[in-house]
């Protein structure tokens, strides 16, 4: 093993022990993590009017290869989950779009994920929590820093 500081290891335990809480409870069930992260951005951009949203857009807000995005994007429509519609102003340019009928699923898995965070709101405290809240955008940044 190469030389991790034990602040390394301890932060790599815990974020393990996180991942395989969330993993081993199948915090998901009508979606995957990836197809749950691409609603979101989706419902979100329903929801506050934004401008439609592309491929290129969901890898980037995302932070998935466009392989993995087209893959994952291929099941959803095969599922009717979303549909791909080309720009009326830029006949190169294909919108994704959530439909309609993939609403109920996703809220229902977005209240399930609320539900875990509620718990661990409900352990942490108010400050706890809020301070959580602020050390993973943190640690978000260093980790797309040193990415880039």
């Amino acid at each position: 093993m190469d030389s991790a500081r034990p602040d390394q290891e301890a932060l790599l335990e815990a974020w393990m022990g996180m991942t395989a809480v969330i993993r081993g409870n199948r915090l998901l069930e009508g979606l995957s993590m990836n197809e749950m992260l691409i609603c979101n951005v989706l419902y979100q951009q329903r929801q506050q009017g934004g401008p439609p949203v592309t491929a290129t857009e969901l890898c980037r807000r995302t932070r998935l290869l466009k392989s993995q995005i087209n893959h994952i994007l291929t099941s959803m429509e095969d599922r009717r989950l979303i549909r791909r519609v080309r720009s009326q102003e830029d006949r190169r340019s294909i919108h994704i779009q959530l439909r309609e009928e993939a609403l109920p699923l996703y809220q229902r898995e977005h209240r399930a994920v609320l539900e875990i965070l509620g718990a661990v709101c409900g352990a942490l405290g108010e400050d706890g929590a809020r301070q959580l809240t602020e050390l993973l955008t943190r640690a978000t940044a260093a980790a797309a820093q040193y990415q880039a």
